[in-house]
């Protein structure tokens, strides 16, 4: 029965492992996306900036 206790305790254990790696994995890409875009963003107003005062 102890056994049993134990095996049932740690498989959930490794379900709440995966589920929190996947969280985190999430939560990463969705802020990489977003630095993305800001950098993307903000090189595109540089390069019109440029764009306007020189040329």
């Amino acid at each position: 029965m102890l056994e049993r206790t134990d095996q049932h305790t740690l498989l959930k254990a490794k379900r709440h492992e995966t589920k929190d790696t996947a969280v985190g994995l999430a939560f990463l890409g969705t802020v990489g996306i977003a630095m993305t875009a800001w950098i993307a963003a903000i090189l595109w107003v540089g390069w019109r900036l440029i764009e306007w005062i020189f040329f």
